[in-house]
């Protein structure tokens, strides 16, 4: 695209003759006619080839996928002998590909996170009398504040067995 009143027309002497265009500085430093050897010629920005998928799909087709394998294992131990298949089931006893919906990992090997019975936040605090987690000074004054039946139901809520000293 030209640069604003390049587009201008001269108005012609009154003898006839023309002038020649004389190109402005922006015409000069213009950079839009040359050849641009960065951009690949190739490239088609709403290719349909890879389009990201949301979790969702993700799923449904790894469902599929242990479905068809379920499926096709199944064909394979009908068509198989029952001296294969007894030895089959020895050998393998029905192993399990791993999905996203499948894994099974281990306990965590780093310490259980304490939070906070009153805000939810982390508790690096717990206080002796009642046995509440809280998160910091201010909190500390409502546990302190609070009657031993408000403490034994937060403390049932979080799922321990309340012992009000």
């Amino acid at each position: 695209m030209p640069p604003k009143g390049s587009g201008k027309r001269k108005t012609a002497a009154s003898d006839g003759t023309s002038t020649p265009h004389i190109p402005t500085l922006a015409e000069q430093l213009s950079y839009l006619h040359h050849p641009r050897p960065f951009k690949n010629p190739q490239y088609a920005k709403n290719s349909n080839s890879r389009r990201a998928k949301n979790l969702k799909a993700v799923l449904t087709q790894e469902r599929e996928r242990e479905r068809v394998e379920r499926e096709r294992r199944r064909l394979e131990r009908e068509h198989l002998s029952e001296d294969a298949i007894a030895m089959q089931v020895d050998a393998k006893k029905d192993e399990e590909i791993p999905t996203y919906a499948s894994i099974e990992a281990p306990p965590s090997v780093l310490p259980q996170r304490r939070y906070c019975d009153i805000t939810g936040l982390e508790a690096p605090y717990t206080d002796p009398a009642t046995g509440l987690r809280y998160h910091d000074k201010s909190i500390y004054e409502i546990v302190k504040g609070l009657s031993a039946s408000a403490a034994k139901e937060y403390l049932a809520a979080r799922g321990v067995s309340s012992i009000v000293k």
